[in-house]
């Protein structure tokens, strides 16, 4: 009888223990379903309850740890998450969830030592690597970033997870130096090739750039070199200002003088505009060129349009351009389609007049290592050299760079 009694009440005591676990995940369940919507508050309304009934329940606790660090109310989660954490038996889930919470509020220090916690646990975990590479990367603790990544890529075996924080340590390279080599020719009728080519070396300072340029030229037995410079001012809203001054030794391969001003406007949303002018002082003539940009941005792809508008000859030329850009990388490939008189680089010459040109242009930019990238780009012309005729025109340049 005795053992029928307890049978009964076990029985029921396990029914009302495998409910209360049931209407927890149920409730869980619901929970998540909000948070995926974005909807915090209603997500929190369900797991509190949950949280002052079951205080012993680490995964509930860890949870509402989590919707608080998604609603950014950082201080909240990391008061629930603490307990957790902080003991001599820390609980994993809640130093993953921490971890991500220092992070994301920007309290690097933080973060890290609950890094280094996490890692005493598990120390092969790619995710709290990356996160504690990220963290003394946005340190400026750059050489100990990727001392962390050797090792973990030695210990692995593999660098891919950290591509993209060796990225962005390379992207703060100061200086850089390249080298172009141009070759222009035609046929059909043909003429001789035109060669170009240009060393320069560029040095980024706090909130602008500078850019020192030699390029140099030849045709046939003619060879003339043009010195010039770039500078980037960039401003506390994102825009940008871009100035280019040359002088040149000749007046045919190059202009005499060259000037330029474009402005580049904070980003609106996905779309960024630029406005500017070029100019270009010829031994017989004056070229002024208005121009400008819009550009569509979209994940890894820019849609962009760019006019020229040649004052002195009233003639408009138009450049419309796809590129797909991959950060982690830094690769990229443009696809340009011209039309009129555009110019090239810094090649325009000074005897313009209404002739049409179509152009199709393709770009790659590669990566090699950290610090080396090679540029190939192809442009073909269907060229109007004289009115109504017609001749082929192909630009293939090299552009290699080397940045430290």
């Amino acid at each position: 009888m005795k053992f029928l009694y307890y049978s009964i009440v076990l029985l029921f005591v396990s029914s009302i223990s495998f409910g209360q676990e049931v209407n927890i995940d149920a409730v869980l369940a619901q929970a998540k379903q909000e948070t995926e919507k974005g909807n915090f508050d209603k997500a929190l309304s369900l797991v509190e309850p949950l949280r002052a009934k079951f205080p012993e329940n680490e995964d509930i606790q860890v949870y509402t740890g989590r919707i608080y660090s998604w609603k950014k109310d950082y201080p909240s989660s990391i008061k629930i998450l603490a307990p957790l954490t902080d003991r001599s038996n820390p609980n994993p889930d809640a130093l993953q969830a921490i971890i991500n919470t220092y992070f994301w509020s920007e309290q690097y220090e933080k973060c890290i030592s609950y890094c280094d916690k996490y890692l005493a646990i598990d120390p092969k975990s790619v995710d709290v690597i990356k996160t504690k590479a990220f963290c003394l990367e946005k340190l400026n603790r750059d050489q100990e970033a990727l001392e962390v990544i050797e090792k973990a890529s030695i210990a692995d075996n593999s660098t891919q997870p950290f591509r993209s924080i060796r990225t962005l340590i390379g992207k703060k390279a100061k200086n850089a130096i390249a080298a172009s080599y141009l070759n222009i020719s035609t046929s059909e009728p043909g003429q001789s090739p035109l060669h170009y080519g240009y060393v320069e070396y560029s040095h980024k300072f706090s909130k602008s750039a500078i850019v020192g340029r030699a390029n140099i030229g030849n045709t046939g037995n003619d060879t003339q070199m043009l010195f010039e410079t770039d500078f980037y001012q960039t401003f506390s809203n994102k825009s940008y200002l871009y100035a280019n001054a040359g002088l040149s030794t000749g007046e045919t391969l190059f202009p005499v003088g060259k000037a330029g001003l474009e402005y580049y406007f904070a980003p609106v949303k996905k779309f960024d505009f630029a406005f500017g002018a070029r100019f270009m002082h010829f031994e017989s003539d004056d070229i002024t060129l208005l121009t400008g940009q819009v550009a569509y941005n979209t994940g890894s792809y820019t849609l962009a349009y760019r006019p020229y508008y040649d004052t002195g000859n009233s003639l408009f030329s138009h450049v419309l351009s796809l590129q797909r850009t991959n950060e982690e990388k830094e690769r990229i490939i443009r696809l340009e389609l011209q039309y009129g008189t555009v110019p090239y680089l810094y090649l325009y010459n000074g005897f313009t007049q209404p002739l049409e040109a179509f152009r199709v242009g393709l770009q790659y930019q590669h990566r090699l290592g950290d610090s080396f990238f090679v540029r190939p780009i192809f442009l073909y012309e269907r060229e109007e050299y004289t009115p109504g005729e017609y001749r082929n025109r192909f630009n293939v340049q090299l552009i290699v760079t080397k940045r430290f």
